[in-house]
This record gives structure tokens, C-alpha cells and sequence, in this order.
């Protein structure tokens, strides 16, 4: 007969500030988004474990002739060089960001500055990294930078930068779209290379679903995908799962992002907690089970067990109301456990709040189990009484059926 309220709650990790920049943009033109959360009183659960088997998605960390390389995944970049055929050092511009830095690594790797290898063409199909497992191994000759850096959403502290250059004389708006969208000008201008294309990233499907397309034109599926450091769960379908546990295990919130706690009952050195979905630990509030009882959780985030609440309804030793009315006695409604439609135990009695927040009066109300209540002109159940209408009401306030079956005032 009663509806739950939640009230206050209580923060169980600590979440954390983090950057991420717009997908290839212009570097006059790359924004900041900073997201801040307060920390906790209670971090309980480690850290979420970035070494899940999928796809990483990633900005580049470094800038060609002032515009971002097209994230392949994994580490692995590429870009088409547009009106010039060499780089070097001075051309490439690497992300120092306090969040991320990138630098190179010339103890192990070259730099390999001078000329651009031409993007292959074979039988009228372009050598970019979503044709290389179609073509012969070897077809595409690149110049490759490698980067280093102290990102760890990857096992390997490396990243691959792959370049090509586009033949002379080739004309950049016969090629495909899936081939202009690694374009960059070396002279810095805009190569148009999102003109009519597609762009890689998350899309929003016609029922509100959310895919995630990488530059070859496929979706992610069956599989993590990490990007700025969250991870999502994608199906089968491509759609990325969220409100549920995958089929890994893990739990992902409404807004798809996988985190390190799993909502629902947690049992600690103290006693019964409840992790709302969220992530905070449930306090100060009633809480109703799926099994309809209802159990009340303290200031400490800890369920009350054989007790009286601070609202005076009692909880036995397994820490469920008993479903006896307050014995606080107050002259305003004492809310209790439940507020929404449906009876209240107020003061010494009962009252059943409608719809509209009113109490129902000089009424019956028939109960999902069959049994009729009255409630008089002040909104309380008559108990051990005869109604204005003539019929008797047991010590519960049920109606004693020896009568014809009451009217109700809807």
C-alpha cells in the first residue's frame, strides 16, 4: 500500500576531471570540456581496469601541419598528404597536454623525416588501412612516426602515425569519401576531407540507440569500446548497452559508461548497505525491495536492524518494516516509508493520498486484495465503528461483508 521516497545518498567513488578534444578539428579551433565531480566519503570499489579485450578509440596526440590524423583504433592513425610529398620534424606538432603528453622516441624509433611514399591504387581500390587485409601484404609503403606517451588506455606506451601522400595530379573530389576523409593540406588550409562524408564517431539511431562507426565505415560490435577514458559495451547489433550488466559482467549506467561498483545489495564488516545505480550508497532514506518489504538505511549508509527509525516505524531484526503506523505523533503527515498514491500511516491512523496530492474522504476504497475501507470527511480510516452509510467496520477498518457491497465516491 506504500510507495518508496528516497531522499539523501552517499557517495561511494571518486570521479575524475578529464579532457577530451574535438575529433580532427583545426588547432586554432580544438575545444575543452572539463568534468568535475565532488569526491566521497566512502571509495569502496578500485579502479576501473582498462586492459578489457575491444576497440580504443583515441585522439591523436600529435598534429600534422596543424590538423589531426584520422584514430584507426589501437594506437593507429593514418593520414593523405595533400601538395606536398615531404615532412619534417617542424611539420608535426605533438599534444603536451598536462592530461596526456605525447613526445618521440628516438632511442628506439628514427625520426623518419623526408619523403612521403604515394597512396597505391590496385585495380581501382585504395591503399587505406580499411583495404589493407583485401590487398596483397606490402602493397602500401608509409612513412611511419612513432609516438610515445603516458596514456594507458592501451598495453604498449606507443602510437602509430602512418602517412601517405596522394599522387600528383589526382583530383580530390573524385575520390570516395571513405579515402577523403584522411586528406590534410600541407599548407594548413581546410583539404575538405569531411565534404559529404560520414563523420567516425557516435551515432544516434531513430529509436535513441547509440552506435559508435569507425572511420572504415563499420560499427564496433560484440565488443569494449574505450574512448576518452570511459568504456561502453556494444552488441552485437553495434548498440551500445547501457542500465544493465554485460555479458562480461560488468555494469554500465544509463548513460552506457562502465563503472567499478555493481548496484544492489553490498554486505560490508558492518552490515547490509545498498549501492543505488548511481554509484552512491542509499542513507537517510526508506527503501523498497522488489519483494515489496521495505528497510530503512541510516546516516552511515547502514540498513537498521531491530530498531525504531528516526520517522518512529519499527524494523525487526532482519531490518524490514513491520507495517505498524509511526509512533511519532505529529499535526502534519508524517510521510513514513512511502509518499507517492496510495495509504499513509499518519499520526495514530491511516489516510489515502489520490493523485492529485488530496487526501480521499467521505469514501469507500477498495483495497487490490477485495477488502473496503471508509474514509471520513477528515480523510481517516474509520475503524471498530458503523459508516454514515450504515455498514460496519472491523478493528482493521475492513468492512464486515454481511451487507450489500458499499458505494464508492470516485
Amino acid at each position: 500500500m506504500l510507495a518508496v521516497t528516497l531522499l539523501f545518498y552517499m557517495k561511494i567513488f571518486n570521479p575524475f576531471i578529464r579532457r577530451t578534444y574535438m575529433f580532427k578539428k583545426h588547432l586554432l579551433c580544438f575545444g575543452l570540456a572539463a568534468v568535475m565531480a565532488v569526491s566521497s566519503s566512502y571509495p569502496a570499489y578500485a579502479a576501473v581496469n582498462t586492459s578489457l579485450s575491444g576497440t580504443t578509440m583515441e585522439n591523436c596526440g600529435a598534429y600534422l601541419f596543424e590538423w589531426r590524423p584520422i584514430d584507426c583504433g589501437n594506437g593507429n592513425y593514418f593520414a593523405i598528404l595533400v601538395g606536398g610529398n615531404t615532412i619534417a620534424e617542424s611539420n608535426v606538432i605533438l599534444n603536451r597536454g598536462y592530461d596526456y603528453a605525447y613526445t618521440f622516441d628516438p632511442m628506439t624509433y628514427a625520426r623518419p623525416w623526408g619523403t612521403v611514399p604515394d597512396l597505391v591504387n590496385v585495380d581501382g581500390v585504395w591503399a587505406i588501412p580499411e583495404n589493407w587485409g583485401s590487398l596483397p601484404e606490402g602493397t602500401q609503403p608509409v612513412l611511419q612516426i612513432v609516438l610515445k606517451t603516458n596514456n594507458k588506455n592501451l598495453d604498449t606506451d606507443k602510437r602509430y602515425i602512418n602517412v601517405v601522400h596522394l599522387p600528383n595530379g589526382t583530383d580530390t573530389s573524385s575520390l570516395p569519401p571513405e579515402v577523403r576523409k584522411y586528406l590534410i593540406n600541407v599548407d594548413g588550409s581546410d583539404a575538405g576531407a569531411y565534404n559529404g562524408t560520414v563523420t567516425p564517431g557516435w551515432q544516434t539511431e531513430a529509436d535513441g540507440s547509440k552506435k559508435y562507426l569507425k572511420p572504415d565505415g563499420t560499427y564496433i560490435t560484440n565488443g569494449w569500446l574505450t574512448l576518452e577514458d570511459e568504456q561502453y559495451y556494444m552488441d552485437e547489433r553495434g548498440v551500445m548497452l547501457k542500465d544493465t550488466v554485460t555479458p562480461d559482467g560488468h555494469y554500465v549506467t544509463p548513460e552506457g559508461k562502465r563503472v567499478s561498483y555493481m548496484p544492489g545489495w553490498f554486505q560490508d564488516t558492518d552490515g547490509w548497505r545498498y549501492i543505488q545505480k548511481n554509484g552512491y550508497y542509499l542513507a537517510n532514506s526508506w527503501f523498497q525491495d522488489t519483494d515489496g518489504k521495505y528497510y530503512y538505511f541510516n546516516m552511515a549508509a547502514l540498513m537498521a536492524v531491530n530498531t525504531d527509525t528516526p520517522d518512529g516505524y519499527h524494523v525487526d531484526e532482519n531490518g524490514v518494516w513491520d507495517g505498524n503506523a509511526s509512533t511519532v505523533v505529529k499535526e502534519t503527515v508524517n510521510l513514513g516509508p512511502g509518499v507517492a498514491t496510495g495509504w499513509e500511516p499518519v499520526d495514530i491512523g491511516w489516510k489515502f493520498r489520490q493523485s492529485d496530492g488530496s487526501y480521499l474522504t467521505n469514501s469507500w476504497k477498495q483495497d487490490p486484495d477485495g477488502k473496503w475501507y471508509y474514509l471520513n470527511e477528515d480523510g481517516w480510516m474509520l475503524k471498530d465503528t458503523t459508516t454514515p452509510d450504515g455498514f460496519y467496520v472491523d478493528e482493521n477498518g475492513v468492512w464486515q461483508q454481511d451487507a450489500a457491497a458499499p458505494e464508492t465516491a470516485e
